[in-house]
């Protein structure tokens, strides 16, 4: 089973987040925050393969007036800006070649993150971000992913450019949705978690790649492991930099136990294997005793019938012996 991993989250001024800080930083590159005067130049960053900011129909758009009208067009000061997904993607997908990684059309996976956003994107009419990022150099070299940024409002394009309008469906209420007659806003997120399931395992049958995904959760699953918790970016970026934390070392202490616990599943299996070898050995050499106290049996009764036939045969001769009695 393939690793799976989707979440999402809203960018909002409540945690001190903006989108275009947020869309630098994912793209490795540098936006000029209209609203504030702020720079956001992560351009030498490392480990950014690709990235593409697109609207429903795949046309491309200028990223920074992107993020700069998604900033502009709130003016609360816990305003969501910006939703975020995070996506694993299998590294079954990603090519070994350096070149081919960083080409779209040979890059599996970042294929399929693509298709997702255009998911998100024909699903809500907004416009999205998609960058792919290779896995940290410290850290596990399968740990390839998508980070997806959609904007919040509706995107429209006009004869200026874009433009962005009322609020997507998702970013709603619950009480509203209800009003709409929309479900609630988790159930909405299970299901496009399972399109992404879709997505994946679609390709990796294409591709002729046995690993799958599943969306739901261990306990759905039926696996008896613990998850490990989520880090969140500045426990991450304090690990990545060799500081310790309370949720690494949690995580830690649950991969431990996990490992703990398969190591004890695979040693009962080894001993669940050993003890029916055993019931079969025994079985088998019952049988064979069985057969050797038949075959005794037997060895004894045809020594018998011998001894018959051999008394028989004397009786025999020696009443020839005797002669004819008068």
């Amino acid at each position: 089973m393939a690793i799976y991993y989707a979440t999402t989250k809203p960018i909002s001024r409540s945690s001190g987040r903006s989108a275009t800080a947020s869309a630098a930083y994912r793209a490795g590159t540098e936006i000029t925050d209209e609203r504030t005067g702020l720079k956001h130049d992560y351009s030498k960053r490392d480990g950014v393969e690709m990235a593409y900011t697109f609207d429903k129909t795949m046309k491309k758009i200028d990223r920074s007036e992107l993020w700069n009208k998604a900033e502009l067009a709130e003016n609360r000061k816990d305003g969501r800006t910006a939703r975020e997904w995070v996506l694993a993607i299998p590294h079954e997908l990603v090519p070994e070649d350096k070149d081919k990684r960083k080409d779209l059309k040979q890059n599996e996976g970042a294929r399929v993150a693509v298709r997702f956003a255009k998911v998100l994107a024909e699903r809500y009419n907004v416009g999205v971000d998609v960058a792919i990022h290779s896995p940290d150099k410290e850290g596990d070299n399968r740990n390839w992913h998508a980070h997806i940024m959609t904007t919040t409002r509706e995107l429209e394009r006009t004869d200026d450019g874009i433009e962005l309008g009322d609020k997507t469906s998702i970013e709603l209420s619950n009480a509203k949705r209800k009003e709409l007659g929309l479900g609630s806003t988790s159930a909405e997120i299970k299901a496009l978690r399972k399109e992404w399931e879709t997505i994946v395992n679609t390709q990796l049958e294409k591709q002729g790649i046995e690993e799958r995904i599943d969306h739901r959760s261990l306990k759905e699953q039926g696996v008896d492991r613990q998850p490990t918790i989520k880090m969140g970016w500045q426990a991450s970026a304090m690990e990545r930099r060799g500081v310790t934390t309370d949720k690494g070392d949690l995580n830690r202490e649950i991969k431990a136990d996990n490992e703990q616990l398969h190591d004890l599943k695979l040693e009962i299996n080894i001993l669940k294997e050993a003890k029916t070898e055993m019931a079969s050995i025994k079985e088998q050499i019952q049988g064979m005793q069985d057969f050797k106290a038949e075959y005794e049996a037997f060895r004894q009764e045809q020594q018998q019938q011998k001894l018959d036939i051999e008394r028989q045969q004397q009786a025999h001769d020696k009443g020839q012996d005797r002669g004819f009695e008068i």
